[in-house]
């Protein structure tokens, strides 16, 4: 009860010693007093009959007051408990959605080289066609493009944090791709002197300008609706 002010206590002592306070005060003044040897005192003097520290004058009201001060403050502490733990719990929730959404759902990891293979690379109408292969067992959720200032040009794939098992039919794991060079040069305004697949850390060749290239296959061009 050291939680409770000893002026609190100090109003309530009058009341105490002559009887005439409430069951709720008594037990409020009493816990108090088991842990405040100052307050103690003062009561031990109102009992001997000596003189004590004036106070300020206390009606039969008094009582009332303070009960009701308390437990307005109580109620305010409440409170105030309440909405920030309601505060607490939105953050955590937050929390767990942004972590679902980055671990299930964001494309963020980027694919590397060692187990992707570049074949049947041609081209046709300013586009060079390729065919990607990445036999790691995990699926590729998208293609990511990206021209760099010296012109060099990146396909990345990209998958999730939590990786999903590769099953038929493939995304991007086992499929014909192309780079429209003359719509992305267009796009960028710039030319494109290279494509590779990965990142600039970690490449493998797919085109550089000058390479001499094969035509594509009509079965490839058919299957993007190119004719």
């Amino acid at each position: 009860m050291r939680d409770v002010p000893c002026r609190v206590i100090e109003d309530l002592l009058p009341l105490y010693h002559d009887d005439v306070c409430s069951e709720e005060s008594r037990t409020l003044v009493e816990g108090h007093l088991s842990q405040c040897e100052a307050c103690r005192n003062e009561l031990q003097q109102m009992r001997a009959g000596l003189p004590v520290e004036e106070k300020v004058t206390i009606d039969r009201n008094s009582d009332d007051r303070v009960m009701k001060g308390i437990a307005s403050s109580w109620k305010k502490g409440r409170k105030r408990s309440f909405w920030k733990g309601m505060l607490v719990t939105a953050l955590l929730a937050c929390c767990l959605v942004l972590a679902y959404a980055g671990l299930f759902q964001w494309d963020v990891v980027s694919v590397g080289t060692e187990d992707a293979e570049i074949s049947k690379v041609s081209q046709a109408d300013g586009k060079i066609f390729f065919h990607l292969n990445v036999d790691d067992g995990y699926r590729i959720s998208r293609l990511k493009y990206d021209l760099r200032n010296d012109g060099t040009f990146y396909v990345t794939a990209k998958r999730k944090v939590i990786k999903e098992k590769s099953t038929l039919p493939y995304a991007f794991e086992n499929d014909d791709e192309f780079v429209d060079v003359a719509e992305q040069e267009e796009l960028q305004g710039q030319k494109i002197e290279a494509i590779y697949f990965g990142t600039p850390d970690d490449r493998k060749l797919i085109w550089k300008d000058g390479m001499d290239l094969p035509k594509t296959e009509q079965s490839v061009l058919e299957q993007f609706g190119m004719e």
